[in-house]
């Protein structure tokens, strides 16, 4: 298990072993911090065969099936697709509704559930009230406020934190993966999100977007390939905007260059500072978030049409 979450686990097996485990749970925490292992560890506690110090023992037929992940008594709704529909959630609730073919009980995980629809919601609040048998719901999301009333108030909740920044570095070390700090704050300190960053190319990426973004006014032609480039990885590049915004406003706050959360932009961003007011920077800054809760996944609108209109502030 990832170092950041075994204090997280070691917080979910004290309540276990108090009894008040319950039946639904909600994982909060920002994408890249595996709360999947949480999930998965809660799962395999549930369905073990033979505990062993209210752990699981790793060694019977039930732990067995879950590390092939052939397990029948666990259903899970994954990452795939923009939004998680009606019916891959009925599935899940049907499945729950049968019994368990080893026995011990059922659970279903949902991945990143605020991307449910609201009929999908709906189909599982049903569920989340009268539970069947020994189940075990497991919703996973980084957005609560992107969740129906009715379903937060149906679950109990534990928040997964960011780890600490030394503990992040470290740990990277130790993968071979060599990580600033200013890299570590830019992917909003978890972990995961940092490594693929980094063995992705998005340090290369981050500085040549926003070099662009930096000399629109002078290239306005670009702006159409601009907001195609932003919206064709919204959960990525609209953070980076934010930042640059903050970085810009703390410039002409008269900061020093190691304060800032991009200082390896330092030369755009004085520029920006220099021919942008502030009331346009926060105008923009405003905009840029509510662009953001407009095209949240799911939504039936197009990104790149919400970004022309926002660029146009940089003109």
């Amino acid at each position: 298990m990832y170092p950041w979450l075994i204090p997280q686990w070691h917080s979910l097996l004290e309540v276990a072993r108090g009894g008040r485990l319950g039946h639904a749970w909600l994982l909060l925490g920002d994408e890249g911090l595996g709360k999947e292992q949480l999930a998965d560890a809660l799962a395999q506690r549930h369905l073990c065969q033979q505990l062993v110090d209210d752990h699981p023992c790793g060694h019977c037929h039930a732990c067995q099936l879950l590390a092939k992940g052939h397990h029948p008594d666990l259903g899970r709704v994954g990452r795939e697709g923009k939004s998680i529909g009606v019916d891959p959630v009925r599935a899940l609730c049907q499945r729950l509704g049968e019994s368990p073919q080893l026995g011990r009980g059922k659970v279903v995980i949902i991945e990143q559930a605020e991307r449910m629809t609201e009929a999908a919601a709906n189909a599982l609040l049903k569920t989340l009230e009268e539970p069947a048998g020994n189940s075990l719901i497991l919703l996973l999301a980084s957005q609560s406020s992107r969740l129906l009333p009715t379903i937060l108030s149906r679950c109990n909740k534990h928040l997964c934190p960011i780890p600490a920044e030394s503990l992040t570095l470290r740990w990277l070390e130790e993968q071979g993966v060599h990580a600033t700090p200013s890299q570590v704050r830019i992917c909003q300190g978890a972990p995961l999100r940092v490594k693929a960053y980094l063995e992705e190319g998005g340090d290369d990426e981050r500085r040549s977007l926003l070099e662009q973004l930096c000399r629109l006014s002078r290239h306005p032609a670009e702006l159409p390939g601009l907001a195609t480039r932003i919206a064709n990885d919204l959960e990525r590049h609209l953070p980076w905007l934010q930042l640059l915004i903050n970085d810009a406003l703390k410039l002409q706050a008269r900061c020093p260059i190691e304060q800032l959360s991009m200082p390896d932009l330092s030369l755009p961003l004085s520029e920006l500072a220099e021919s942008r007011s502030s009331e346009l920077l926060l105008h923009a800054q405003t905009q840029l978030l509510s662009v953001r809760e407009t095209c949240q996944p799911g939504q039936l609108v197009n990104p790149a049409v919400h970004l022309h209109k926002w660029l146009g502030h940089w003109l």
